[in-house]
């Protein structure tokens, strides 16, 4: 917990307003595809590494692993960047700076970005309905061993996270962020639907890229566009509202509307010696219906507004 509490807070909102200082609106896409890369190169490395790591180890010398790689990587890469010159500091206090941004004048000004912000956290939301219990869907339901369960993550991470970031990036920026956001809705549910569907090895790793593939394609669009309006003034804290509605308003409702579902319409069972349920295919099916919720705020925002 400590961990996604400080990471969140310090790590990500801070990159995200890098990110927009040392980019304009013509490349954010394609840098934003570059950044998911690595992020889904890190999900690869857990998900798809964890499973022989912990077969041959055990739990905590992943932990140990993963931790000592992060602070690696991390010290190494934040020696080599450059900083710019700050800029003068806001003379107003900090719960004052708060409470102009939600201001009626700032929340007009700020449309398109309050109605983005409720798109990603309702979109967040509907994907962790699934995504937490997804290695206990794999293992406990369809019965599939946790090294093969791990190859097919890593295989779909690859092809629908890692090979499509860029060209995706290039698109958002082609095709514009709004455009791109509507057609990874509809094609979540769709790889969702697809996915609850599957039974065989091959037809897992098929619907699994096509419900990694949108998420790309979400993350992209929306973290450009939303870097689009970041106030030149207020980046940072923009960056924080961010967060606020991707992780903290969605971990929560998200995983316990699963968890309910997996208790209401799972099979009752005992893991290691405590009962529990095995999730069915229904969190899948939930959460692809969930998501078409996304696009309510988006389509409430005109096509002139959105360029």
């Amino acid at each position: 917990m400590c961990d996604d509490l400080f990471g969140s807070t310090a790590n990500d909102a801070t990159l995200n307003a890098y990110v927009t200082d040392i980019t304009s609106a013509h490349n954010r896409g394609r840098v934003v595809g570059v950044m998911e890369i690595l992020t889904w190169v890190a999900l690869l490395i857990v998900y798809g590494g964890a499973g022989p790591i912990i077969a041959a180890w055990g739990y905590y010398s992943f932990f140990y692993l993963v931790g000592g790689l992060v602070l690696v990587m991390g010290l190494v890469g934040g020696s080599l960047i450059k900083e710019p010159p700050l800029p003068e500091k806001p003379r107003t206090s900090y719960w004052r700076q708060i409470a102009d941004t939600f201001s009626g004048e700032s929340l007009r000004k700020n449309r398109v970005f309050f109605l983005l912000l409720l798109a990603m956290g309702l979109w967040g939301a509907a994907e962790q309905v699934f995504f937490p219990y997804l290695l206990i869907y794999l293992n406990h339901y369809l019965k599939i061993p946790t090294l093969q369960a791990s190859l097919l993550i890593f295989l779909a991470i690859l092809i629908g996270g890692i090979l499509l970031s860029y060209p995706v990036g290039l698109l958002v920026d082609r095709w514009g962020r709004r455009p791109m956001a509507l057609l990874a809705v509809v094609g979540e549910m769709v790889g969702l639907l697809l996915f609850s569907l599957s039974r065989s090895f091959l037809a897992l790793v098929v619907t699994g890229v096509l419900w990694l593939a949108p998420i790309t394609a979400w993350t992209i669009a929306t973290g450009a566009w939303s870097k689009d309006l970041f106030p030149e003034e207020k980046r940072g804290q923009f960056a924080g509202y961010v967060i606020l509605f991707t992780v903290a308003f969605t971990m929560v409702p998200g995983p316990l509307l699963g968890g309910w579902l997996a208790t209401r319409f799972g099979i009752p069972t005992v893991l290691n010696g405590q009962p529990g349920y095995i999730p069915t295919p229904i969190i899948f099916q939930a959460a692809g219906f969930l998501t078409l919720l996304a696009a309510i705020p988006l389509l409430s925002v005109r096509q002139k507004e959105s360029r």
